[in-house]
């Protein structure tokens, strides 16, 4: 395998990082959505090589609202979300959001997923840390994860990432697994940051991006693209970004 045939295999929809960036802003022109009219909420892991992205994506949309979370689940809960509805531009007495919800993974030059490389660190790293300590837990040979409690107050994002995803498991997962199952949770974590955005007197328009945002090899960013959509008062745009430059 190669990088390029594992990226073809198992991440159909990838796109360059920087495509992606460029896309949302022009998904969102024609809806009137531009840097300056609305809000960008970003949910990427707290890992240093999502940081190359999430400084992009704010160079594009302006300063952002950080909802970074271990493997880029969003937990920073109803009280985050809401003390950013109130941070947003109002443009015509509307706030406009634009959300970013990326899990993240490494490929390496010979394709093998979780493999990544880090300025300065020798040898071979790995990525995501806490999807794949998660990985080594659920193929151990003592795994008793029904023993975790359900909120480790020393480790409050692990183990709700364990939480999460352990139900949505069966057999032995490979890490693209619980990659693609912290995707998923994302996307469903995306509609509760809707309603709590509009559970307020101003209405909230949103655009939402998800996906997984891949480390290849020297600096190589890709992004599977995952739910792509503006959501005006309940009507929603589906908005292409692979065809777009």
């Amino acid at each position: 395998m190669s990088f390029t045939a594992t990226l073809a295999r198992d991440f159909p929809s990838a796109i360059p990082a920087n495509q992606f960036v460029h896309s949302t802003q022009d998904s969102l022109q024609p809806h009137g959505v531009h840097r300056g009219s609305a809000l960008a909420l970003i949910a990427t892991c707290r890992d240093e090589l999502a940081f190359g992205l999430t400084a992009e994506l704010q160079r594009a949309w302006g300063p952002a609202f950080d909802m970074a979370g271990l493997a880029g689940l969003l937990t920073l809960g109803r009280t985050g979300i809401a003390a950013a509805r109130g941070h947003a531009p109002l443009v015509n007495g509307r706030r406009t959001f634009v959300l970013f919800g990326l899990t993240h993974v490494g490929v390496d030059d010979a394709g093998t997923i979780g493999n990544c490389e880090r300025p300065g660190v020798p040898g071979v790293s790995r990525t995501c840390g806490a999807l794949m300590a998660l990985h080594d837990e659920l193929t151990g040979d003592d795994t008793h994860t029904s023993d975790y409690p359900y909120l480790d107050k020393y480790d409050p994002e692990q183990s709700r990432l364990r939480e999460r995803i352990t139900p949505r498991i069966s057999g032995r997962p490979d890490l693209l697994t619980i990659t693609r199952i912290t995707r998923d949770l994302i996307d469903l974590d995306t509609d509760a940051v809707i309603k709590v955005l509009r559970d307020d007197e101003v209405p909230a328009d949103v655009a939402v991006f998800t996906g997984i945002h891949i480390h290849g090899p020297r600096g190589a960013d890709y992004v599977d693209l995952g739910r792509c959509f503006f959501d005006r008062d309940g009507e929603i745009a589906r908005l292409s970004l692979q065809g777009a430059l």
